[in-house]
């Protein structure tokens, strides 16, 4: 519920009288949940509310509001930090595992900041490795033991399919 919150305390901040339904569109959330939101966030005292005319409300963000938007924003980007943190630790210690036992590191491309965080970690590293950009491409790689990175659960029995090697989901 917070984050909902923060999305619309960030639209608030963003936007000059925006409508529910705007903010709604904006969101995903349904107009009813935006209204709920908004009446929770004037009973905390983060909004405002101001009647314009009997069809048109002002919704004002306070400045307990501009701080709450802010530590939400903090915290988020903290805890962002933290599990990109994690997840490099992650690839740093699989990768020196299967490097100290020879084997050669595979990572099945996909198109998001996890591909990039996996590659950069790597590269940082100095390890080498070589993206497969198709799952039917992998029954042309022979030779030395492989292990193959892949963190989208949906192409796992695709994996699988193709080949019998060590498959480590990030």
């Amino acid at each position: 519920m917070d984050e909902k919150i923060t999305d619309v305390l960030t639209i608030l901040d963003r936007e000059d009288s925006p409508s529910q339904r705007e903010i709604a569109k904006q969101t995903g959330f349904s107009v009813g949940l935006v209204n709920s939101l908004i009446k929770k966030c004037a009973k905390k005292g983060l909004v405002k509310i101001e009647r314009l005319n009997s069809r048109n409300i002002k919704y004002i963000l306070t400045p307990e509001g501009i701080k709450e938007k802010t530590q939400k924003t903090i915290d988020y980007i903290k805890r962002s930090y933290h599990a990109i943190s994690e997840l490099q630790t992650k690839v740093e210690d699989l990768a020196n595992k299967h490097i100290s036992e020879g084997r050669d590191i595979y990572i099945i491309k996909e198109d998001d900041e996890i591909f990039s965080i996996v590659t950069d970690t790597l590269k940082i590293m100095g390890a080498e490795y070589e993206v497969i950009n198709n799952i039917k491409d992998m029954n042309e790689i022979e030779g030395t033991p492989k292990v193959i990175f892949y963190w989208n659960p949906n192409i796992q029995d695709g994996l699988k399919s193709y080949l019998k090697e060590n498959l480590f989901r990030i």
